[in-house]
């Protein structure tokens, strides 16, 4: 048994990445994502050989499950006890030959980002997988996970962070709010169905801080604390990074909405955030 449970975000090895490591007072592992197969030594240290009840891969980006897909490929996932594996990604077949969409070469270009190399090795774990449903609940130990938003059909400028799962993890004395990858389309959706379950004591920045969900979903969060999966460039990134300064681009693939992480600093200072835990000091330890 343990005295608390706490939670791991782990620093990145890779590029930037998203992983956590979730421990419970039975001394359960629920991990999310994982990163890239680089990241995977340290998301195994913290996991420490421990029983994983829950493994929730948020969205099929390389940042985020290509880890995953990497030891499956490897060795079936041997080096993990894994009991779930909890997920609901978008239906490749059905849309890699949509073509009304704002960019089709971008589109189909992001669908097979990870979703073929997930389908070659989900052989291996699909007697332990569960596609999530929204409203879908879950109990682990002292932990409850309610799933809160799913892939949505329809949303195409930015379809695979806008499928994001996004779950509040509930404990005794915390809730946690993942928000995923989402982004602006994705977050107007989860903010019109959804934002009386949002209020949350810590949220998970969505897309790492930028490009993400607009400040009315962060408002009905109202966090008192907040998770960037950030390295330094990234944490410390301009309101309109390079890479966002051609709003005519933008604009012809539906994105104008999208800004650099210093925008969303900025909301969590507005809103009172006092507390950051930021992946770019290294793995950080939250005690829930």
């Amino acid at each position: 048994m343990n005295e608390n449970t706490v939670l791991y975000q782990i620093t990145e090895t890779s590029a930037y990445m998203m992983a956590f490591v979730l421990v419970t007072k039975n001394d359960n592992a629920i991990v999310i994502d994982g990163g890239r197969p680089e990241d995977m030594p340290l998301v195994k240290e913290k996991i420490g050989g421990r029983h994983i009840s829950a493994w929730i891969l948020t969205h099929a980006h390389n940042d985020h499950i290509s880890g995953f897909v990497f030891e499956l490929g490897r060795n079936g996932g041997a080096d993990f006890d894994i009991g779930t594996v909890y997920y609901n990604f978008p239906p490749y077949d059905e849309l890699i030959g949509k073509t009304d969409v704002e960019d089709t070469d971008y589109f189909r270009t992001e669908l097979n980002e990870m979703l073929p190399a997930f389908a070659a090795v989900r052989d291996r774990i699909a007697p332990k997988e569960h596609i999530v449903r929204q409203g879908e609940s879950i109990e682990i130990d002292e932990v409850r996970i309610d799933f809160i938003y799913t892939w949505h059909d329809g949303l195409t400028s930015n379809p695979m962070n806008d499928s994001s799962l996004v779950f509040k993890v509930t404990t005794p004395n915390k809730t946690v709010l993942f928000l995923g990858d989402l982004g602006p389309d994705g977050g107007d959706v989860l903010f019109r169905e959804s934002r009386h379950l949002l209020k949350s004591d810590i949220v998970q920045m969505a897309h790492h801080g930028h490009m993400n969900v607009g400040i009315d979903v962060y408002a009905e969060i109202m966090p008192e604390a907040c998770m960037w999966c950030c390295p330094d460039w990234l944490y410390n990134e301009p309101e309109v990074p390079k890479y966002l300064s051609d709003t005519e681009k933008l604009r012809r693939m539906g994105r104008i909405r999208m800004y650099g992480t210093a925008v969303t600093r900025k909301w969590m200072d507005i809103l009172g955030v006092k507390k950051h835990y930021v992946t770019k000091d290294g793995t950080q330890t939250i005690i829930l």
